[in-house]
């Protein structure tokens, strides 16, 4: 696997590792799941000719195949972030908590809420979907790396307020299947 990275992505890397955060971000999206290449070319076929999908284009038609493990983040204010998550699959919802319709900084464990913010942020400020590879850190589920993108959606045709995230999990040794 190469992976590109921009200043974007080289400067998330080096945050997260002076945070003793072992994620890393990929910008080039070359994705080691099939499942997740696949969710790009699906947010690209929406876009059309738009550089960002609006929301209301994910159509749960599109995206039937990817349903259970999706969550959609709305940025609702900013300087400090706060997110909404607007919808979240439930195969994602077992791993990480069921969030739906709750704020992110009111569901999700307090260890946690800095980096998906940053995450959700990166994703809006370069308003393009971005590759992330981490380890679950919470839940007990220490023993799953995550593999996720991150792409951004519009409510019309302004600036994006939210995130769509795929992420499949599979088991920290490589001989482990994918858990999907």
């Amino acid at each position: 696997m190469i992976a590109v990275q921009s200043a974007t992505a080289a400067a998330f890397n080096a945050w997260a590792e002076e945070k003793g955060w072992p994620a890393f971000c990929d910008d080039g999206l070359v994705f080691e799941s099939p499942f997740l290449a696949e969710l790009l070319e699906i947010w690209r076929k929406q876009a059309g000719e738009r550089p960002i999908p609006r929301r209301r284009e994910m159509t749960a038609r599109a995206l039937k195949t990817h349903l259970t493990q999706i969550a959609i983040f709305e940025r609702v204010s900013e300087e400090p972030s706060r997110y909404r998550t607007r919808l979240m699959g439930t195969k994602l919802a077992q791993i990480l908590g069921d969030m739906q319709g709750k704020f992110l900084d009111d569901a999700a464990p307090p260890e946690t809420v800095e980096r998906w913010h940053t995450v959700l942020d990166l994703v809006l400020s370069e308003k393009r979907p971005l590759r992330f590879f981490n380890p679950v850190a919470y839940k007990q589920r220490e023993y799953l790396q995550a593999e996720s993108i991150g792409a951004p959606l519009t409510e019309s045709d302004g600036p994006p307020t939210m995130v769509l995230v795929c992420a499949v999990f599979k088991a920290n040794f490589s001989s482990a299947e994918e858990v999907a």
